[in-house]
This record gives structure tokens, sequence and C-alpha cells, in this order.
């Protein structure tokens, strides 16, 4: 988490808007990163920067929640720190 800048922002964003879950693109907004980088952070992207393995998701410190054909994204008591 310490390497990653982003990573750390976007868990400040869901921890700032905790109990409540956001869209990608409001994370992104919020952050004022870009949506790519937001993917990267929660998800992964199979590059250097953003590698699945140390996605949020991948750590327990963010969830994933279906609502319909879109995803939200909501912090896990562990990333709340």
């Amino acid at each position: 988490m310490r390497k990653s800048k982003i990573r750390l922002e976007i868990l400040k964003v869901l921890k700032k808007y905790y109990p409540n879950s956001l869209y990608i693109a409001e994370i992104a907004r919020i952050a004022g990163v870009n949506i790519t980088q937001v993917i990267g952070a929660l998800r992964g992207i199979n590059n250097k920067q953003y590698r699945p393995e140390y996605s949020l998701l991948s750590l327990g410190l963010a969830y994933e929640i279906s609502s319909g054909n879109r995803k939200l994204y909501k912090i896990s008591p562990k990333g709340i720190f």
C-alpha cells in the first residue's frame, strides 16, 4: 500500500463515503484520477503497476457488489484503518 499513492487515495475515498458504495466513475471523479487507474487499483490489470495480487479486492480491503450490470465498490472492515 505504501508504494501506491493511487490505491491509498482510492481507499481514502471509499472510507470517506462508508457505509455507501460507489461506482468506478464516482471514485475516479472524487479522487481526481482516471477510470483506468481506479480499475487497476481495485481489481488489478496485468501490468507492472497494477498487478492483480496487489489490488484492493485481492488484499481484502474493498468489496465488489453487483447491481444489475454495474458493479459498486465499498471499503471492507479490514480496509478501515
